[in-house]
């Protein structure tokens, strides 16, 4: 799943938000267990994944089906809240963002390195063991990473490494000889 970058900062907001408000370990844990397992059955259900992106439901129905999920998946307080939240502001659709952002922070937290690589196609899982094994040497830290396929790219590979962005795609290797082909005057 690609995750915009317009939804990545308000994401980032509301990660920092819930963490920063929770005080204990415990507390913490529980919460980024919470939004782990909230990302599973957005994934295995389309009902849910239907739920949070129709724009058609009013922000009472919203709040109605947050309330009927915390209780069933039984998701701690600050959980909740942060959801009843996002429901009141009309932003449940990025709650698959949210998700990859909890990750992103509590994989910081541990000392370990988010990655984001997009690539033209989908890699196979020998791919992505060599590239994970390439990136943590070259960083020399473990890392976390992400993969999601886009097409755009024609061939080759994007990396992101915190705010560093490593583009290595046969997509910007084209632009870059057309401007050299044509004056710096491509489109």
């Amino acid at each position: 799943m690609s995750h915009s970058l317009e939804q990545i900062k308000i994401a980032k907001r509301y990660v920092n938000s819930l963490f920063t408000g929770l005080t204990t370990k415990k507390d913490m844990d529980q919460a980024a267990k919470d939004i782990v397992d909230l990302g599973k059955m957005i994934e295995s259900s389309d009902d849910l994944r239907l739920f949070i992106k129709t724009p058609l439901l009013s922000e009472a129905q919203q709040v109605a089906g947050i309330d009927k999920l915390a209780a069933k998946a039984k998701l701690s307080k600050p959980v909740k809240n942060l959801l009843l939240l996002m429901a009141q502001n009309r932003r449940l659709q990025i709650l698959p963002t949210i998700v990859w952002e909890t990750e992103q922070y509590r994989a910081k937290q541990s000392g370990i390195v988010p990655v984001s690589v997009a690539t033209a196609r989908e890699l196979s899982a020998a791919d992505q063991k060599k590239i994970q094994t390439e990136i943590k040497a070259v960083l020399g830290k473990d890392i976390l990473m992400q993969t999601h396929v886009d097409e755009s790219l024609i061939g080759g590979l994007v990396v992101q490494v915190e705010s560093t962005l490593i583009d290595g795609s046969l997509k910007t290797k084209l632009d870059k000889l057309e401007r050299e082909l044509t004056g710096g005057k491509a489109a």
